[in-house]
């Protein structure tokens, strides 16, 4: 850790400690170099849509980093997970499910039931992807990604606690243009990515772009000669832009993606028996320890880990200029999902003992989900003030099912007779919500302006849910044992014919020991807003001062359990966000920005553990941190010292602490978590990055760069032992080549992770094993582009 800091120290010394997401650094070290020419003006605005209108990021008072297309591509960025390594204090991590986890500046929930959204919100051109798992194929074809630190529910939704992330789509060209970018790496991995693009009539433009990805198993079996994590991805999108009138503009976007691809097989790292009355079998217990790096692991052999997830969407934006700086904007979209996955749960796949593979532990994932949007607003200047209001509709509906199967666990062995090996968890969530907003800036002076918003929310959560049996009638028989055993010790008699769990039906009983769905509802309101009072010094210099209050709708969980009252749902959570920043870009070739900010967490959700009774007993599922606060600050620069030339850097400190909380941690006793630390949130995360860029002819420049990502250690789990933390780790990339300096074509050479450093983003625990997903190990090759005018 010293050195890391001496490492910060002396970058920052020498200019470097910026964030190497900067576009000004992206755009210094990517422009081709004229010697004979006269320097160009580094310090030319970025422009973001932080806050629903086109600005100049000197102007916008808010954190954030913006990533540029060409930072995109010659980072290899191809999925979500790619963006947590480019963006300090971002992480993403693997839920052992299908559903990615997002966590901002120590702000996130490990959470992976579909309809339970994330306290980071994802937008594409402003349209929402209301589920986190609608995320997955949104990195490409891009102009730049925005993301966008602290709550941010005025303008994003009421979800936006820890912030926003928001991609902006390349757009339709006034003239003609194609491009074709495509690689060839380690594990067979080939990517190939086109677009073409250009007008289509006087008043119509067109774009399409797909991408598709392709490789070979990078997990290797730690008991036999196998392989997994074959890459198949799809994604298409298609534009039009239609521009009858000067005072009238639509654009219509759909788009989609598809993954075939192989889940991700987690790395057995202990065998803890959930159930000490009951041990389990010995060949779970004798399971080899997965070693030997990321790569190693294990699974079930005959059952295909595999997945067929896609995703479509399409919006339809609506410009009308009502008068001179006066514009009426209506976004509309329709979203749907589908996922049929299976997952292996508890890393075993061979039996030393028995000398043959083993079904154990797995899930087989099948959800649905539609998600219909609306939102209209009007957006003015008048003098020195800017204003938006607005309002927006949401209808989310989503069918999450899951299968689990647990064999030879110690938990389930023998229970009322049956060897209890399988069930399914049955969520089914209705929501609807609306909201009014409002956000107004006041240019009091050239240098002073006072900003403010406000949000006024409504949601409605409809569930029916129950544990089930899978179709066998396992479960079923189990479970009437068990229940008209209950019935029995309260004086009640057995359960009739038409009360009798049936193949197929919930096992799980009501307050009357009645086995049956729970149905609920959960209404609830909210009213986030912000203030914020930007104040500028000197020009190209901002000091901004915002205090916010964010919320996060509450949802039910996903879960085993033998009651109905297992399900109660989190209530909503709220932050109230207390930021100080700067900005500035007033010395030539020189950006650098800060911010110090304290959030303190009201009814924070966490993924936690509750009691479910006999016989699941403890079980993984939601719960509500009653107070918690999280205190930090970041520090950024980019300094091009000579021609071609940039460094870069950023380093992001964040404290977490649980001020009040009594509940059961991962590992099983009741602790009192007063003063303990959140998980997943790391203290220190640091960039630092050098690019160049410079002729080697007269017709060719040479380009190049490496990158450092470091994250400190933090845990997986509340008030867990280490054998839960994510150790510190640092990862490494280079890239090497060779482009035209009219900017048509380009070749490199890129390697990511290149020290091939062994790190996982999530421990889990599953039944009796704890096992941790791993980040990818080093991987290197050969990527070219050219474009077409």
């Amino acid at each position: 850790m010293r050195g890391i800091l001496r490492l910060t120290l002396l970058a920052s010394a020498c200019g470097t400690a910026f964030t190497g997401t900067s576009a000004l650094a992206q755009a210094t070290s990517d422009a081709p170099q004229e010697s004979a020419e006269p320097a160009p003006d580094y310090n030319l605005d970025i422009v973001v849509t932080a806050n629903r209108r086109s600005q100049s990021l000197a102007d916008v008072g808010l954190a954030m980093s913006v990533l540029d297309n060409m930072l995109l591509e010659t980072r290899q960025v191809s999925s979500v997970n790619d963006l947590a390594n480019l963006v300090p204090g971002l992480s993403i991590g693997n839920s052992g499910y299908a559903t990615p986890i997002y966590s901002l500046r120590g702000v996130g929930v490990n959470e992976p039931t579909v309809g339970a959204g994330s306290s980071v919100t994802v937008y594409v051109d402003e349209v929402p992807l209301t589920l986190p798992i609608f995320t997955r194929g949104a990195t490409f074809d891009l102009e730049r990604v925005e993301v966008v630190k602290g709550p941010q529910g005025t303008l994003y939704g009421q979800n936006a606690t820890g912030g926003a992330i928001n991609y902006i789509a390349a757009k339709p060209t006034d003239s003609f243009q194609a491009g074709v970018r495509g690689s060839y790496g380690r594990f067979n991995t080939a990517t190939l990515e086109g677009f073409v693009s250009g007008p289509l009539s006087d008043t119509l433009k067109g774009r399409i772009a797909a991408r598709g990805e392709r490789g070979g198993g990078w997990q290797k079996s730690v008991t036999r000669d196998d392989s997994l994590g074959k890459v198949r991805k799809f994604a298409g999108r298609a534009m039009l832009e239609w521009e009858p009138g000067e005072d009238f503009r639509a654009m219509l976007n759909v788009n989609g993606w598809q993954d075939k691809s192989d889940t991700q097989a987690p790395q057995l790292i202990r065998v803890i028996p959930n159930n000490v009355a009951v041990p389990p079998f010995p060949f779970v217990t004798t399971a080899p320890i997965a070693t030997g790096g990321a790569r190693a692991a294990d699974w079930d052999r005959g059952t295909d880990f595999d997945q067929n997830a896609w995703f479509y969407q399409g919006s339809l934006r609506m410009e009308y200029d009502i008068a001179d700086d006066v514009t009426l904007t209506s976004l509309t979209a329709y979203s749907k999902f589908r996922n049929r996955s299976v997952h292996e749960a508890d890393g075993i796949g061979y039996s030393a003992a028995l000398g043959r593979d083993i079904v154990n532990g797995r899930y087989d994932l099948a959800s649905d989900a539609n998600s219909f949007t609306q939102e209209l607003r009007l957006s003015a200047s008048f003098s020195i003030i800017n204003f938006v209001l607005g309002a927006n509709y949401q209808r989310d509906n989503v069918d999450d099912i899951q299968l689990g199967y647990f064999d030879d666990f110690s938990v389930v062995s023998n229970f009322f007779g049956v060897d209890l090996n399988n069930t399914r968890n049955l969520n089914y969530q209705r929501i609807r919500g609306y909201g009014v907003f409002g956000n107004i800036e006041a240019e009091l002076t050239d240098y002073l302006t006072i900003a403010g918003g406000l949000r006024i929310n409504n949601e409605t959560r409809s569930f029916q849910g129950c544990s089930a049996d899978s179709g066998n009638g396992n479960a079923a028989a189990a479970y009437n044992g068990f229940t008209n055993f209950l019935r029995g010790a309260r004086g009640l008699p057995p359960l009739s014919a038409s009360e009798r769990i049936q193949p197929g039906g919930c096992i799980t009983s009501d307050a009357d020991l009645v086995p049956r769905f729970r149905f609920d509802r959960l209404e609830q309101s909210n009213t986030p807003w912000n203030i914020n009072v930007n104040f500028k010094p000197f020009d190209r210099s901002l000091i901004y001062a915002r205090v916010s209050k964010g919320f996060k709708a509450g949802n039910y969980p996903s879960l085993s359990a033998g009651n109905n009252a297992a399900f109660t749902p989190v209530v909503q959570e709220q932050l109230l966000a207390y930021e100080l920043g700067f900005r500035s870009t007033a010395i030539e070739g020189l950006s650098v920005e800060g911010a110090i900010f304290q959030y303190d967490y009201t009814d924070k959700q966490q993924r936690g553990r509750r009691d479910t009774g006999f016989p699941f007993g403890l079980v993984a599922t939601q719960v509500n941190i009653p107070q918690s606060r999280i205190k930090g600050a970041e520090l950024s620069m980019a300094l091009r010292p000579v021609a071609g030339l940039t460094l870069s850097g950023s380093a992001v400190y964040v404290d977490t602490k649980i001020k009040r909380y009594t509940g059961f941690s991962i590992e099983g006793p009741l602790v009192d978590m007063k003063g303990l630390p959140l998980n997943f949130s790391p203290k220190w995360s640091v960039n630092l990055d050098a690019n160049y860029s410079g002729p080697i002819t007269s017709t060719l420049n040479i380009f190049g760069g490496g990158g450092l990502a470091y994250r400190s250690r933090t845990s997986s789990q509340l008030a867990a032992s280490s054998l839960y933390d994510i150790d510190p780790y640092t990862l490494i990339n280079a890239q090497l080549g060779v482009e035209d300096r009219d900017g048509r074509w380009r070749l490199w050479a890129f390697g990511n992770n290149i020290t091939d450093k062994h790190y996982w983003t999530n421990v889990v625990r599953f039944a009796d094993t704890v096992t941790r997903f791993t980040g990818m190990p080093a991987t290197y090759g050969i990527s070219f582009a050219y474009k077409f005018d």
